[in-house]
């Protein structure tokens, strides 16, 4: 799974949610019902949007980083002017868990 969390007006999360997700499924070739969007609301005063996408390495940061960023951007530029902040946490596999279990590339 890959995660990406909106922080951004709920009708912009409402159309694009969906779209954004595909462009990260895309950019890693993985599979679109893969990667969840989820939106987390905040109070701000910022008109911008965030979106976070976790990667389990510097290596795809560095790999996908800026295709990621570019398709993000594009997708929520074609509704709004304001900025659009595309931002990576890197969670190692190895501090990664199912159930419990220990999560690895490639693993069920």
């Amino acid at each position: 799974m890959i995660f990406a969390e909106f922080y951004g007006a709920d009708a912009l999360y409402s159309s694009l949610h969906r779209t954004i997700g595909a462009r990260i499924a895309e950019a890693l070739r993985a599979r679109p019902e893969d990667v969840v969007v989820r939106r987390v609301p905040t109070e701000s005063h910022y008109a911008g949007t965030e979106i976070w996408v976790e990667l389990s390495s510097d290596e795809q940061l560095a790999q996908f980083g800026r295709d990621i960023a570019t398709r993000i951007t594009a997708v929520v530029r074609q509704e709004t002017e304001d900025d659009v902040w595309v931002l990576f946490r890197i969670v190692p596999l190895s501090h990664v868990f199912l159930n419990g279990e220990p999560r690895r590339r490639g693993s069920a």
